[in-house]
């Protein structure tokens, strides 16, 4: 297999965007396992348009293009002048551009400097076409997509979708561009993670008996934190014991919603909001954790559930997480939002069976064994990647050594 010059467009990678970013990093790194010449091109962003804070820890061997937002104006569209004259010049060395996400002027301009210089592109809109998204500030993005997305939405090579489910919930048709590949996942090395449970057990104060529900991800409306709250406070009438772990960032008005909704509850002291953690921090709530739960209204692929699935934990979904393939495997259960206090009852009826939540534990982990591995997934993506490159008849010529690092 040649060597290809691949390029992942993303508008910032920032620690504080969670998923996304760490996926990006992800696919940097094992595409250059494979042999091959890796760019991310990305500005200095956070969800929202604002500062990026850390930025997610990126492979040595990936060519790190970073530039920065000079206006509040341009943070609030996602643009950078600094990128868009960038790739003007520079995107003719690339075989294959990976757009991540599509609402942002850094995808329109990327793909304009792509047609101009008759490079492929794939487009990977990570849930963002879904209704759901749509439905948040509609107008806007109806005049978006007709004044810029349409063309880059037609224009692209392949359009990959995370699942089925996003396919079908995509608020325009990707005609027979449209392909389903999903987020891959390493699976934890240390199958025995006691020294991560015990650890944080302490850390936290909580009980070595206790069952623990987890949430992992931004605290947002579009993960339904509010309603975990508040199914969470109705078992812990039941269940005195049970404990509620949020894990993540707070997403502005909504996250201290959350947090002084949480101050008022009864079962306040059972509930632990810890911010985001990283390295063995995450690895201690995911190794303490009975069981994931999140209320996610709609998704590409939540990584965050297939992390926990990784590590061993069934999970509780919603069906707009897209993950058919839970109620298949046995690896958790799915509730409908619309059904009050199903939810509640789910969760208690799981923790009242330590052997069958041991089962679908296992489940959980053979499930991304033999679904979402990176040796499942890679080579399905390096082939559509492979197919583009044929498929375009240009000829870039020799790669740039101009590299325009932020701040330099």
């Amino acid at each position: 297999m040649e060597v290809l010059r691949i390029a992942l467009v993303v508008p910032g990678m920032p620690q504080s965007s969670g998923g996304p970013s760490v996926a990006v990093a992800a696919l940097a790194e094992r595409l250059c396992d494979a042999g091959h010449e890796v760019s991310i091109v990305t500005a200095d962003l956070a969800p929202y348009g604002g500062p990026p804070g850390p930025m997610v820890e990126v492979d040595k061997r990936v060519r790190m293009q970073l530039f920065p937002v000079r206006s509040r104006w341009d943070r609030r569209m996602y643009r950078s002048v600094e990128m868009r004259h960038w790739l003007q010049r520079a995107v003719r060395t690339f075989d294959v551009v990976d757009i991540q996400g599509v609402w942002s002027f850094i995808a329109v301009d990327t793909t304009r400097a792509c047609l101009h210089a008759g490079i492929p592109y794939v487009l990977t809109p990570r849930g963002q076409m879904a209704r759901w998204d749509w439905a948040q500030n509609p107008w806007q993005k109806r005049a978006f997509f007709a004044l810029f997305l349409q063309k880059v939405w037609r224009s692209a090579a392949v359009i990959r979708f995370l699942s089925e489910g996003e396919a079908r919930q995509s608020r325009v048709g990707e005609g027979t561009r449209g392909v389903v590949i999903p987020n891959p996942m390493s699976l934890p090395v240390e199958r025995d993670a006691r020294h991560y449970t015990d650890g944080f057990r302490g850390e936290v104060r909580i009980p070595s008996d206790a069952p623990v529900i987890l949430f992992l991800g931004r605290v947002t409306a579009q993960k339904g934190v509010l309603e975990l709250v508040e199914a969470f406070d109705q078992l812990w009438r039941r269940r005195r014991d049970a404990v509620l772990l949020l894990v993540g960032p707070l997403d502005g008005a909504y996250g201290a919603a959350v947090a002084a909704r949480v101050n008022r509850l009864s079962s306040r002291a059972n509930i632990h909001m810890l911010g985001p953690l990283y390295d063995e921090r995450k690895y201690g709530v995911l190794a303490t954790a009975s069981l994931f739960a999140t209320l996610s209204k709609n998704e590409g692929l939540p990584i965050a559930a297939l992390e926990a699935m990784a590590w061993g934990l069934p999970v509780v979904l919603t069906d707009q997480s897209n993950l058919p393939e839970v109620p298949e495997y046995n690896a958790g259960a799915t509730v409908t939002l619309s059904q009050s206090g199903a939810l509640t009852d789910t969760l208690e009826r799981l923790l009242a069976d330590p052997a069958q939540l041991k089962e679908m534990g296992q489940n959980a982990r053979r499930l991304i064994e033999e679904r979402f591995t990176w040796e499942k997934v890679l080579p399905q993506l390096l082939s559509v990647y492979e197919r583009v490159v044929r498929g375009n008849s240009a000829a870039p010529p020799a790669v740039l050594n101009e590299a325009h690092e932020y701040g330099a």
